[in-house]
């Protein structure tokens, strides 16, 4: 009785362990990786993701305002925060995929122009794709939601604010038509 109930206890524990930690996607296109490799993302490198996206968000939301000066400074956070999860991440798949995210994140604080930085941040954006499309319980608890315009731009934003595109060149008028991905 004693033995059945402890080797319950351990499998229990072993499949929140797996479904827990480490974190698995799949590379992006554009990565030098397999289509079909999993990027797996340690505990140490989550942390660092999620203050990606807690940046990313505040990007979104001054693009989104027409804020062009706060932007670089918003970028550097990004940068920060994907230049430890490259430290944190052992070589592979994982660390890749946060070396895009540094990448975009560096061309979107050295942005001149408002196509410039559109371009940067869907450059960011394609990063971040790949984890919430594989995972998109992420989504949820990140409170983000993807979005895609009829000018066929996607972005992720915080599932509680009105949808709008950062892509659109009048702020007045929005894009005609956005999808929001819902998985």
């Amino acid at each position: 009785m004693v033995k059945k109930n402890h080797v319950r206890n351990v499998v229990l524990l072993l499949l929140c362990l797996t479904f827990t930690f480490p974190i698995s996607v799949r590379a992006h296109e554009g990565h030098d990786h397999n289509a079909d490799a999993l990027i797996t993302i340690g505990k140490r490198t989550y942390i660092h993701f999620q203050t990606v996206l807690m940046g990313y968000q505040y990007i979104y939301s001054y693009m989104v305002k027409g804020g062009a000066g706060e932007i670089s400074g918003l970028a550097q956070t990004l940068i920060d925060a994907a230049n430890l999860g490259v430290q944190t991440e052992p070589e592979g798949p994982g660390q890749h995929m946060m070396q895009h995210i540094l990448e975009g994140a560096e061309s979107l604080k050295n942005a001149k122009s408002v196509s410039e930085r559109q371009e940067a941040f869907a450059s960011v954006s394609n990063a971040l794709f790949p984890f919430f499309k594989q995972w998109p319980n992420q989504l949820m608890r990140s409170r983000l939601k993807i979005c895609r315009c009829k000018g066929g731009h996607q972005w992720l934003q915080p599932d509680n604010c009105p949808t709008a595109c950062p892509y659109a060149s009048n702020k007045s008028s929005n894009c005609l038509t956005i999808e929001e991905t819902i998985y």
